[in-house]
């Protein structure tokens, strides 16, 4: 039966939102974002703690971000080219493969069949242990590529790890033994960062230079950009009436 496993299944557990801390290191993680930049937000110093706990760290990017800008007459293809730039740039600093660029269009970014496969194939052959993505049940969220990220993304999690879907790709089914959505909109699992991952993520982010007058609010030549997307950072990732530095997610195992 599809879906199944260990004789139960997966449609017949129940769900928990009971409050976890700290996966195990993965030995492969493979994070999928809408945009270039996304996945830094939203997973960046977890991938970074795990990189240098010798986790193999992978990146997928499924539109071209051509569209980020408030510039009319910004040229969206050499935008486009700039941000695949940016992006291998921050695989670098946060300790990734140079990334996976699915080239859908931004803005545009549909949940198809031709999509699917490919993700399916690139979940096949990276075997992550731990995926991480978009949450598409987020409520009331505006982005249509963000919902549409976590769901092709999640479709395609469902067929790879199904032998009967896309045997023509002669690759073996997969099934991560984790899958944590950011931006979740139930957050029911943390990854404690220690402040030197935390800078990763700034470092990172400051990686996409594209976007300081548009996502960051900084000038395209602010003389410190780490330091001011680190502040913003850390005043986000504190736990009130604590000192730790946490990412949230949604976790489901069930998979």
């Amino acid at each position: 039966m599809s879906g199944q496993r260990d004789g139960l299944a997966t449609y017949l557990s129940t769900s928990t939102t009971s409050q976890s801390i700290d996966l195990e290191t993965p030995a492969v993680a493979l994070a999928i974002g809408a945009h270039p930049d996304d996945i830094e937000f939203g997973c960046g110093a977890t991938l970074a703690k795990w990189a240098q706990q010798g986790a193999e760290i992978h990146i997928a990017i499924l539109t071209d971000g051509r569209r980020g800008t408030w510039n009319r007459e910004q040229d969206q293809v050499a935008l486009a080219l700039s941000r695949q730039d940016e992006a291998r740039a921050a695989a670098t600093v946060l300790g990734a493969s140079p990334p996976t660029f699915l080239q859908q269009i931004d803005g545009e970014l549909r949940a198809t069949p031709s999509l699917i496969v490919r993700l399916v194939a690139l979940l096949r052959s990276v075997r992550p242990t731990v995926l991480l993505t978009h949450d598409p049940w987020k409520r009331y969220r505006l982005h249509p590529d963000h919902r549409i990220a976590g769901e092709v993304v999640i479709d395609a999690l469902v067929q790879a790890r199904d032998e009967s879907f896309w045997p023509e790709l002669s690759l073996p089914a997969t099934r991560p033994t984790s899958l944590l959505l950011f931006e979740a909109d139930v957050e029911d699992h943390s990854e404690i960062i220690e402040e030197p991952h935390m800078y990763t993520k700034a470092k990172a982010l400051a990686c996409h230079r594209s976007q300081y007058p548009s996502s960051y609010g900084l000038a395209i030549d602010s003389p410190n950009p780490e330091q001011e997307i680190l502040t913003r950072l850390l005043a986000v990732a504190s736990e009130p009436g604590s000192d730790l530095l946490v990412e949230h997610f949604k976790l489901i195992t069930d998979l």
